[in-house]
């Protein structure tokens, strides 16, 4: 159920910016995806930055990084939050 809710949270953020946005952790070398949203852009994939062992990509053109990883900053610590509680 909280998962459902986040990536609903991804979606709004993916729509605001016009982007595909993801989640992956870090395992090892390779990441594995965690949660995300927005639609398929066809453009490669950057990784605009990590938190902790995550980090948020995003396709897509004309877009703010910092802004964007500031709100996935605020979806993952309530994330973290309701796994902790």
């Amino acid at each position: 159920m909280e998962k459902e809710i986040f990536t609903s949270e991804f979606e709004k953020v993916a729509n605001t910016y016009d982007i595909k946005l993801w989640v992956a952790e870090k395992l090892g070398r390779r990441w594995s995806y965690v949660m995300g949203g927005g639609n398929e852009k066809f453009l490669p994939a950057s990784l605009i930055g990590k938190i902790d062992n995550y980090g948020v990509f995003v396709e897509g053109e004309n877009y703010n990084a910092q802004e964007i990883l500031k709100n996935v900053e605020e979806i993952l610590s309530k994330f973290r939050n309701i796994q902790k509680g």
